[in-house]
């Protein structure tokens, strides 16, 4: 057998499909929870409780679509044709989560928002939990699977911020703008279909080339032995363990950033719309030049670096304003000014560009697990191992998600006779930062020191293709 390398068009195939994830990513993480909360005035519990049920009902999903897209046989493949079917119910339900849904009751308006979230997650599973499968599939090289990465970090960023940037430029009058949502719904939409398509299409080729699995049984007992003979791996579990801690800060960072930029910041989304133009170019471009900086380097230790420096810096900016409110300092510089401006740019600039280069690793690092369990069982579980991993994740992400509304609650933000105050550079907001900054700085550290454990290197990730009978395939440019 061939070891397979990934021509550079297929790479940025594979790599468009995160697009569409990227919108997603935008919407749950940035404007869903302000929409829900502050526009149409559903309790932000409430909220959070829909936003945590739907990540709950997604978790179980992930590693049922995992198992049955490994086993599949069909003339497209074990993974394309999950990915074709989820497009349209993808895209439809990001337009109807943001469309205006009149005058309704607070259960009618849970009922909703719980109903097309659980639609836009599985549809989600559908179409990522596949299209993530390929990657291990599409090349078994140790340092061009972080160019793979790097391709799907890069897009996933160009989709995020690019749909950031039109809805803070152009649609939205502020982060409270029934109308301008309604915008936003058609044109993110649109874009999920588009990208998604595009990814499917652009890799329906290399669909003769992919692994054909042998028939293999789906009773019961065997898929729990098999399961858990797969799963019994170190650097899956050390990753895994990261990975948990990781989800719930996620969960409770779940919206924050919107309302640092209303509150805290006291933005107009015109004024910072150039930060997502910006953050998305210098995320691509760092993220491009990932296989250099790990050329000869091993992934764990570059991306442990990466992230005990964000750890460090990341909160700083909310620290040190909340230190002025809190303590009458001048640490930071004032509200609209042109100074504040230029320093968030740059630090939202720098944390991005530096997370998702980490995280970059970390997707390859998983990848190498691939041909692990492959030597030891004989079996390529490319979806059960991303799946399982995410089912936990996002069990303990929705715990997050609680968490985080049950915070916004707690300070004052759901209270209708709330004093604006309070709430723009008042107590209120210091509360909701001081419980977030400490959140930020402690939950990282303990992620980070679960990657030292990972324990696939180079050397060893080279042996496993040699025992599997894997030949050093030919450079392969397009």
């Amino acid at each position: 057998m061939d070891a397979h390398r990934a021509s550079l068009s297929t790479q940025v195939f594979y790599g468009s499909g995160s697009i569409s994830v990227g919108i997603k990513n935008n919407l749950l993480g940035t404007y869903l929870l302000i929409y829900y909360n502050q526009v149409l005035g559903l309790d932000a519990g409430v909220a959070a409780l829909a936003m945590a049920i739907a990540l709950a009902v997604d978790a179980v999903s992930d590693p049922l679509v995992g198992i049955w897209s490994d086993r599949a046989r069909t003339r497209w493949g074990r993974r394309h044709p999950f990915m074709y079917a989820a497009l349209v119910p993808f895209a439809a339900s990001y337009y109807l989560l943001l469309s205006d849904p009149g005058q309704i009751s607070d259960q009618a308006l849970f009922l909703r928002l719980l109903v097309l979230l659980v639609i836009l997650r599985l549809s989600m599973t559908f179409y990522e939990v596949p299209r993530g499968a390929l990657a291990p599939e599409l090349s078994k090289d140790y340092d061009q699977r972080n160019a793979l990465s790097a391709w799907a970090m890069a897009f996933g960023w160009l989709g995020g911020a690019g749909i950031a940037f039109v809805a803070n430029r152009y649609l939205l009058d502020s982060f409270v703008d029934l109308e301008g949502y309604q915008s936003l719904a058609f044109w993110g939409g649109l874009g999920i279909f588009i990208g998604g398509m595009v990814s499917c299409l652009g890799t329906h080729r290399n669909i003769p080339s992919l692994h054909a699995p042998e028939p293999r049984s789906v009773h019961f007992r065997t898929l729990l032995r098999e399961g858990k003979e797969t799963l019994a791996n170190r650097s899956w579990i050390v990753l895994f363990l990261a990975g948990c801690i990781y989800a719930l800060l996620v969960g409770v960072e779940q919206g924050v950033g919107t309302y640092y930029n209303e509150y805290l910041w006291q933005w107009k989304p015109e004024q910072i719309a150039p930060f997502a133009l910006f953050t998305a170019l210098s995320v691509i471009v760092t993220v491009a030049l990932a296989p250099f900086i790990a050329r000869g380097r091993e992934k764990k230790n570059i991306a442990v670096g990466i992230f005990l420096f964000t750890v460090a810096v990341g909160p700083l900016p909310v620290l040190l304003r909340l230190l002025d409110l809190s303590y009458g300092t001048s640490l930071s510089p004032d509200n609209g000014s042109d100074l504040l401006w230029m320093i968030l740019l740059v630090h939202t600039c720098t944390m991005s560009s530096l997370g998702a280069l980490g995280f970059v690793f970390i997707g390859s690092m998983g990848m190498e697990i691939v041909e692990e369990v492959q030597k030891r069982t004989g079996r390529r579980e490319e979806g059960l191992l991303g799946t399982v991993n995410s089912f936990v994740h996002k069990l303990i992400g929705a715990g997050g998600v609680l968490i985080s509304g049950a915070i916004i609650s707690l300070v004052g933000f759901d209270d209708p006779a709330a004093d604006p105050a309070q709430l723009y550079g008042g107590q209120t907001i210091v509360e909701f930062g001081w419980i977030h900054v400490a959140l930020s700085f402690t939950l990282p550290i303990f992620s980070t020191v679960m990657v030292l454990l990972y324990d696939i290197d180079r050397g060893k990730h080279e042996g496993h293709l040699d025992a599997l009978g894997y030949r050093p395939a030919k450079k392969v440019d397009a």
